[in-house]
């Protein structure tokens, strides 16, 4: 699927529309084989798990670029009321007849396809030009990029490892209990809430310390067996680490449109590697579950190992200023920035003056390139000198001055000048 996004540019809307009818086709025609493949006892099962992995890995990486793509932001409220949709779905799943289950399996695909049409008619697009806003800025992007993956890749490699610890008698992370799927279901609520009542873009630092607290709450829980506390603890690391997956994704859609990244390869490479670790995970908890299954030290020793190693990716970049705060990545040259925003210098001996661009930048969390637009805004000049000016398209600038109006709850150039 990376390889046939690759020269995808944005807002193509033909090819586009095929993908996501191949799509569609593949995994409808996929869920069919499943649900066939279960009753007449056939031997496809395989082939219907690649044609639905398939399927939903094309139609996941469509969805992403039309968030990145749109004027507005989606992508916290929309994956928020995924997550709520999907755990529901299988919830129910548990509860409802063969015949409705297999139904609602193969009408999914059909229904994200439909949906993905709708959506990408109705809202209008950034219309960047191919390469992005501008010129992409990875250096700046790198890390944050890296601290989020990082921290996924651990969470997903135990995730997974929990989850192959299992037999025929006994399972040590009871994860498919209907009761501990609605943990996902929770997350995706609080994502949607967040997104949903917040007028500016919310910060979620406290969701993302929420969501690793979670999950290492569970993981301390995870080696005590019994009703209760095993259910607890599925609960707490299901509802941690979709909680976590989901803003890592949002994160990732925002360093795209704010450093004007390839989201194909940046969001295709974090979720590469995720879904390695967290197979690498399934593979390693079954070879260890095999063969220690009877020591009653290996759960501990497996929740020990998953604490310890998720506090040294935290502890390790920690000295990084948190990457979910816009506010605290800079653009490239401040002093340019500043020689926007004054005629001339100050005298030597003139008193310090309030950065009050800076003051308002932080406030409002703007972006780099929002703060470069923003500088020029401040001189009043118009949208067709921006253009010239920073390099990007018209669109693209508009773009930007509607985002900062909106983060400053203003409509006008002249009450960005009176603020």
């Amino acid at each position: 699927c990376g390889r046939l996004f690759a020269r995808l540019s944005q807002g193509e809307g033909t090819r586009s529309a095929l993908i996501a009818g191949a799509s569609v086709v593949l995994g409808t025609a996929g869920s069919i084989t499943l649900v066939a493949g279960s009753v007449l006892d056939l031997t496809w099962i395989m082939v219907a798990v690649v044609l639905i992995g398939v399927s939903e890995a094309a139609l996941m990486l469509l969805w992403l670029r039309f968030y990145s793509e749109t004027s507005e932001n989606y992508s916290g409220q929309s994956l928020g009321a995924s997550a709520v949709i999907a755990a529901l779905i299988c919830f129910f799943a548990h509860h409802l007849t063969f015949e409705v289950s297999a139904a609602v399996l193969v009408a999914l695909p059909v229904l994200s396809g439909v949906l993905l049409f709708t959506a990408t008619r109705g809202i209008p697009l950034r219309k960047n030009d191919p390469l992005g806003a501008g010129v992409p800025d990875w250096k700046s992007a790198r890390r944050p990029y890296a601290k989020v993956t990082v921290q996924l890749m651990v969470m997903a490699l135990f995730f997974g490892a929990a989850q192959g610890c299992r037999s025929s008698r006994e399972t040590l992370l009871s994860i498919a209990d209907p009761i501990a799927i609605l943990g996902a279901a929770v997350a995706g609520a609080v994502i949607f809430a967040m997104y949903a009542r917040s007028r500016l873009l919310p910060n979620p630092t406290p969701a993302i310390n929420a969501a690793t607290l979670l999950f290492l709450g569970g993981m301390m829980l995870l080696p005590f067996p019994g009703g209760v506390t095993s259910l607890i603890a599925s609960i707490l690391i299901m509802t941690g680490f979709i909680f976590y997956f989901v803003l890592a994704v949002i994160f990732i859609i925002d360093l795209v449109r704010t450093f004007d990244l390839n989201l194909t390869l940046v969001l295709g490479v974090n979720q590469a590697l995720e879904y390695a670790m967290f197979t690498a995970g399934i593979l390693g908890g079954i070879a260890l579950w095999s063969a220690y299954q009877d020591d009653d030290l290996f759960p501990f020793v497996l929740s020990y190992a998953a604490i310890f190693t998720l506090m040294i990716v935290t502890l390790f970049f920690a000295t990084e200023r948190t990457p979910w705060k816009a506010d605290h990545y800079k653009p490239r040259s401040l002093e340019a920035v500043q020689e926007a925003l004054t005629d001339e210098a100050p005298p030597e001996d003139a008193a310090p003056k309030p950065d009050i661009p800076a003051i308002l930048c932080r406030r409002f969390c703007l972006t780099p390139r929002e703060v470069e637009v923003f500088a020029l805004l401040a001189k009043g000049r118009n949208a067709e000198f921006i253009q010239n000016a920073l390099f990007i398209s018209n669109h693209t600038v508009k773009t930007h001055i509607y985002n900062i109006y909106r983060k400053m709850g203003i409509h006008s150039l002249q009450e960005l000048l009176d603020l």
